[in-house]
This record gives structure tokens, C-alpha cells and sequence, in this order.
């Protein structure tokens, strides 16, 4: 039989949340035309495309990375007497823009639309994985750890002993982590938006939320008393 006594431990888990400012802006813009022919809807989109990248050249330092799909043409239907009708051809082409100079945001903006962009989608502020508030966020949640495992083993009249293990959330357990890191997501479209004017697009804050899971060695507080007295 075995008689092998396992240590009193505490399991915590610490959490916390630091606000940043974001470090890039994502935008998608699309470019469309309508045509009867395939030719002429492919012909048009490509124009509006074409001034949309003359754009996208002009604020190349303003912009990080972009990420542009080829001009796609489909036809155009509707539902007529039971069956589908084609009723014309629609050219589509989407560019991914990562801009990091906020300053031009708006500017950028104004001037795609002007330019013949058809709408901008989803404009999201994030945050780089290298950003120092991630470090920051993690180093609270440790402390929040301590702090809670502290406080758990104070009440119940124990000593807080050695950390046995630490881990992020879903490493050691099932519980999941929680990593917030955009926010915000705008529409713009060329009827709705002044295209001779500037916009006033300003960054919203991010909140990083970081966690991590530790166990703790809990001792009484007699022997804990002890050993600090010798060292």
C-alpha cells in the first residue's frame, strides 16, 4: 500500500488588463463595377483599381503592408418566372491595408473614396505581438497570482510555501486564455462620406487581458517561521 503524503498546495489563477494604444489600422477596400458584358464590368473595375493603387502608391510610407486579390468577374442574377436570369456581370476586386502612421488615416481614407473605392470595411486597431503592453499585462497577472494564493492561504490559517508550477491558461488545464487584441471595426462608403474633406479618424484604446495559472506549496505557518529564522 501506498502511504506517500502529497504537499498541501493552492491553485490560482491571475488575471489582468492593461489599455494601449493600438499600433496599426486594418482596412479592407473593395473596388466593384457593373456592366451587361464581362469585358466592360472586368475594363471598369480595373480602372477604379487602378486609381485606388495610384493612392495606395502616394501613402506607401504611411502604410505598413498591403495585400491586394486579383479583379474577380461574376455574373449579376435575379429570380424571374421560376428560374435564375442573368441580368448583367459584376467585377469585385479587395485590398488589405495594415496603415501604422494614424496621422494620414484619415486623409487615406478620403482619397480612396475619392479615388472609387465602392466602400472600406472593417477598420480594426490592433496591437503587435511584441507590443511592451503584452509584458506588462502578464507581469500583473503573476502578481495577481501571488496575491490571491497569499490571501487563500492566510485565511485558512497556512504559510505560503515554493511555487510548484506556473502556466498560461489551457496548458496545464482546460481552462481558456483570453487574448483581446482589436477593437473598433468602421464602414465607410463613397454616398455617405465627404470625399473633399479630410476625416477625423482617431485610434481607440485596446485592452490587453493577459492570465496565467500557478500552484503554490501552502505550509504552516509555524515552520514557515522557522525557516525564516535561520536564513
Amino acid at each position: 500500500m501506498d502511504h506517500t503524503l502529497t504537499s498541501p498546495e493552492i491553485r490560482v489563477r491571475g488575471d489582468a488588463e492593461v489599455r494601449c494604444l493600438p499600433d496599426r489600422a486594418v482596412l479592407r477596400v473593395d473596388v466593384e463595377a457593373e456592366a451587361e458584358s464581362q469585358a466592360e464590368a472586368y475594363a471598369l473595375a480595373s480602372q477604379s483599381a487602378a486609381a485606388v493603387d495610384a493612392v495606395l502608391d502616394r501613402f506607401d510610407e504611411d502604410v505598413d503592408r498591403r495585400m491586394t486579390a486579383g479583379v474577380i468577374v461574376r455574373p449579376k442574377t435575379r429570380w424571374r418566372k421560376g428560374e435564375t436570369v442573368r441580368t448583367g456581370w459584376v467585377a469585385a476586386r479587395t485590398t488589405v491595408v495594415e496603415v501604422t502612421n494614424f496621422a494620414r488615416l484619415g486623409q487615406l481614407v478620403a482619397e480612396l473614396l475619392a479615388a472609387g473605392a465602392s466602400g472600406l470595411h472593417g477598420l480594426v486597431w490592433e496591437v503587435d505581438k511584441t507590443n511592451p503592453a503584452h509584458d506588462q499585462a502578464r507581469r500583473a497577472a503573476a502578481l495577481d497570482a501571488v496575491r490571491r494564493a497569499s490571501t487563500y492561504a492566510e485565511a485558512v490559517g497556512l504559510g505560503l510555501g515554493p511555487l510548484k508550477w506556473c502556466a498560461e491558461p489551457g496548458l496545464r488545464s482546460d481552462a481558456p486564455g483570453q487574448v483581446p487584441v482589436g477593437a473598433g471595426a468602421r464602414f465607410f462608403h463613397a454616398e455617405s462620406t465627404a470625399l473633399e474633406e479630410t476625416m477625423n479618424i482617431t485610434p481607440d484604446e485596446i485592452t490587453i487581458q493577459e492570465a496565467v495559472e500557478a500552484c503554490f506549496e501552502v505550509v504552516d505557518r509555524r515552520d514557515a517561521s522557522k525557516g525564516d529564522a535561520h536564513t
